[in-house]
């Protein structure tokens, strides 16, 4: 950054006012299958979400992915269409990045794992205006500006309607870049995960069949600490917690231990933990095939599924996966439900 420059957050203020408040409301994960049927075909339920939001008690927010996903449409006009959707119903109100939601999991199961005690993360801290459902961003003010020009600016341009819109964002970007750059991650992804697949199959074929399990579990949760609590610690106050050594020694007694040490800083991670059990899923049944859509149901899973009241999914096998095979989300009060059927179910019943 140029000498001289000042750098604010791009929201402040009051947008964490009116954030804080939409965190307090009954939040509604859809998937991007439910966002087209709403969109395209299931107009009269489209209706009851429209109303749903009306009352200010109910909130549909979007995420990275959901947004992503608006280019897979294959024209502009019904991108605008589900766009358009999208923000009647989460009134700009986007979940953050995965990435940046393991990150505040990760110091908190630090924390615990230093001895501390933590609640687990506010909604408010993990739910932005979509402009920020990529990365955090922020206003740089040249050293030239007066502090008038500098105020009004930080003032203004954050209420800009287009911050807050899937739409805008869906006419403007370039769809050839988004759908070639979604391609390559998907690409990868699908190699990524069938050579983890099928090595993570081979290795485990000896052991006994619940064995295998909690063994793939184990080592999700291994690679979990490693990838996002480990490079907390270079962040991590030492004056509280000591030498950086004696923290990393705590990671490695962790890593190093039975499963059941990974249970209290898994707790706090819900998003991550439920990362790690769809993962160890997909590599105990080798011959399920691996498709490009499975790396975007899995970050929806991982954000409605921790965080949202209600994650209403179209796919039947994530549907039997968070509601049978994996207790994340009903012991974090998510209510899993499966198409729009299922939707249109909890409308009715507010509960």
């Amino acid at each position: 950054m140029s000498q001289g420059v000042i750098s604010v957050g791009l929201f402040s203020g009051d947008d964490g006012i009116v954030i804080g408040a939409a965190a307090k409301k009954r939040l509604v994960y859809l998937d991007s299958n439910i966002w087209i049927d709403l969109a395209e075909r299931d107009l009269a339920v489209a209706e009851q979400c429209r109303m749903a939001v009306r009352t200010g008690k109910v909130l549909f927010p979007v995420s990275t992915p959901a947004v992503t996903e608006v280019f897979d449409q294959p024209d502009t006009v019904q991108r605008s269409h589900v766009a358009a959707l999208m923000d009647e119903l989460c009134g700009g109100v986007s979940f953050r990045p995965t990435s940046f939601i393991h990150a505040l999991e990760a110091e908190l199961a630090l924390t615990v794992l230093l001895g501390g005690d933590v609640t687990g993360i506010s909604r408010d801290k993990i739910l932005c205006w979509i402009a920020e459902c990529f990365a955090k961003m922020n206003i740089n003010i040249p050293p030239s500006w007066d502090q008038t020009k500098a105020e009004k600016f930080i003032r203004e341009f954050p209420q800009q309607p287009e911050l807050r819109s899937v739409r805008w964002f869906a006419d403007q970007y370039p769809a050839d870049q988004m759908l070639a750059r979604k391609k390559e991650q998907d690409n990868r992804y699908v190699e990524r995960m069938t050579a983890s697949i099928k090595e993570g199959a081979m290795r485990v074929q000896p052991m006994a069949k619940d064995q295998r399990w909690r063994q793939l579990l184990l080592e999700e949760r291994m690679w979990a600490v490693n990838k996002f609590v480990r490079p907390s610690i270079a962040s991590y106050p030492t004056k509280v917690a000591g030498s950086e050594d004696a923290m990393a020694e705590v990671v490695r007694r962790v890593e190093e231990g039975s499963e059941e040490r990974f249970n209290r800083p898994m707790a706090v991670m819900p998003s991550l933990d439920l990362f790690c059990h769809i993962m160890a899923e997909r590599r105990r049944d080798p011959a399920r095939k691996v498709y490009r859509q499975d790396f975007h149901d899995v970050e929806h899973a991982i954000v409605g599924g921790a965080y949202a009241d209600f994650f209403v999914t179209s796919d039947g096998h994530l549907f039997d996966l968070l509601t049978q095979r994996c207790s994340i989300p009903a012991a974090r009060g998510c209510r899993i439900v499966r198409g729009v059927k299922g939707l249109e179910e909890i409308l009715k019943s507010r509960d």
